[in-house]
């Protein structure tokens, strides 16, 4: 048990070390600065700030969530995508099984999620602070997740012929053509995963169409795209659902408090990257059990 908490405790730290800097990145990319080699400075007094300025979580407290130059107030944003960064590593850690099962594959999935992730927290973020998902973080999360899948697919497909050639009747069923029936198998499944993805991006075009960009911008339509590679057909129809109920009652909560009217826009992208994190651990028994009530 003390083995758990401490290897969750170590990938939340490290999370939040990541969080520090896609926070910046967020920020970057909107205003078109340089991602890296350039230092971070105070948004009002454009110090540059030391090391013990940039401990995630740990300098906001003791400065007080001020700059410990002009004193001006910080944004909260700073331990928010720390916090949001370590969550996203520990369900990382969840999700690969990496600690029940210590092999060099459970750690490329990890490493897999992690790097997803930082995708995912950047574009909570931009969309979440600016209302904007930009093209130069969404296509190369999208190209990363393609990739990904086909690598995963031929290492299978690899592993299986590998296996199947060992013994004599692994040898009969790859001439009996079951391996290419695997293959074809496979090949049909991302085709499903890729349509299916196209898919859900037209309707969320429509949508775009219909409010005349008022309720949904062209930067979820793609995001919409990498939720349905990510989670796959048919959870990533699971994921677009939940997106939508999870914006649904978040805001039906701010109408009630009267911090928004019903004119008023709410940045869809969190709640896709949510939804798309609990369709990935949740996503079988969520339809399971929607399909049961039928």
């Amino acid at each position: 048990m003390q083995a758990v908490i401490v290897f969750y405790l170590l990938l939340f730290i490290a999370g939040t070390f990541f969080g520090s800097f896609l926070n910046l990145v967020s920020d970057r990319l909107i205003r078109g600065d340089k991602l890296v080699f350039s230092r971070s400075k105070c948004n009002f007094c454009k110090k540059t700030l030391s090391a013990r300025n940039l401990v995630p979580i740990i300098s906001f407290i003791f400065q007080g969530g001020k700059c410990s130059f002009c004193r001006k107030r910080l944004s909260f944003y700073y331990p928010f995508s720390e916090v949001l960064t370590g969550l996203f590593f520990v369900f990382a850690g969840y999700l690969s099984n990496f600690l029940e099962i210590s092999s060099s594959f459970n750690f490329l999935i990890f490493l897999y999620y992690a790097i997803l992730f930082c995708f995912f927290v950047v574009m909570f973020l931009t969309d979440l602070k600016f209302c904007l998902i930009p093209d130069s973080i969404v296509i190369p999360a999208i190209i990363f997740v393609f990739i990904s899948n086909i690598i995963v697919r031929a290492y299978d497909l690899f592993s299986l012929h590998q296996s199947l050639s060992m013994d004599e009747f692994g040898t009969y069923l790859i001439r009996a053509g079951y391996w290419n029936n695997q293959l074809l198998y496979s090949a049909k499944d991302l085709g499903y995963i890729v349509f299916s993805s196209l898919l859900i991006s037209l309707f969320f075009l429509f949508l775009v169409w219909i409010t005349k960009g008022k309720g949904m911008g062209l930067g979820d339509v793609k995001l919409g795209f990498l939720i349905g590679l990510v989670n796959g057909f048919p959870l990533n129809i699971v994921a677009i659902f939940l997106g939508f109920i999870i914006g649904a009652i978040y805001s039906l909560v701010l109408m009630a408090l009267g911090r928004k009217s019903i004119k008023d826009t709410v940045a869809f992208g969190p709640f896709l990257v949510i939804a798309s994190l609990i369709t990935l651990a949740y996503g079988s028994n969520l339809l399971n059990w929607y399909i049961s009530l039928f």
